[in-house]
């Protein structure tokens, strides 16, 4: 019985992002000066897509701020990064950078998308329903999956990794400045505002001790 309680106590919540200019986390903005993208032959690179502060109660296990980066607009299946420099990530796989494609015929390695910054906290919640599905930012505590759950493995110590937040297309953060140019308009909207494949989300997880992230977008 003691077993039981201790369970449902553990039970981990649904947090959701929520708009907030006090909030402590971020979601677009420019790269920090002090930060550097990792080495690559990705046809496009990474994309900056906000900040994690690990001074939230939620967030306390996390051994930094982690900054989100991800090459958003590739057509990866998981993007690994070794964080052991919080700073200056290290990218463990995939090591095969240069042969991964993209939908979009109109990126290279100069393509530019800076998106909006806005601040936002988390606020609990029961979790995603049809009813809140489109209104949802983003969401912590615990994965809500579009396809079958896919929980990574760290590469280095082959731990579980653990689920840091996860983040909708529906957040309307729009971009600021891009230079990409799409002859079809349709394609010119994907860079209009920050998605995942169009209407995928993006998966954070991370193993605290071996320092590594691991990124991956699912969509129906």
């Amino acid at each position: 019985n003691m077993n039981l309680i201790s369970k449902i106590f553990n039970k981990k919540k649904f947090y959701k992002f929520e708009f907030n200019e006090k909030g402590k986390h971020k979601l677009g903005g420019e790269i920090p000066s002090t930060f550097i993208l990792p080495k690559n032959d990705f046809i496009s690179n990474f994309q900056y897509i906000g900040l994690i502060d690990n001074s939230d109660e939620i967030f306390n296990w996390l051994p930094f701020n982690l900054n989100l980066i991800c090459p958003i607009y590739l057509d990866f299946e998981q993007i690994y990064l070794d964080y052991e420099n919080p700073n200056e990530p290290k990218l463990v796989y995939p090591n095969n950078t240069s042969e991964i494609g993209s939908a979009y015929d109109n990126l290279d390695i100069n393509s530019k998308i800076i998106f909006e910054e806005k601040s936002f906290c988390l606020k609990e919640f029961e979790g995603v329903t049809e009813e809140n599905e489109f209104e949802i930012i983003g969401i912590a505590g615990k994965p809500n999956w579009t396809q079958e759950q896919n929980i990574p493995r760290c590469p280095k110590t082959n731990k579980e990794m653990k689920f840091v937040c996860q983040i909708t297309s529906w957040s309307e953060i729009e971009t600021k400045f891009t230079n990409v140019i799409c002859e079809s308009e349709y394609e010119q909207e994907q860079f209009q505002k920050l998605n995942f494949w169009c209407d995928g989300n993006l998966y954070v997880y991370m193993q605290p001790e071996s320092k590594t992230v691991c990124y991956f977008i699912q969509n129906t």
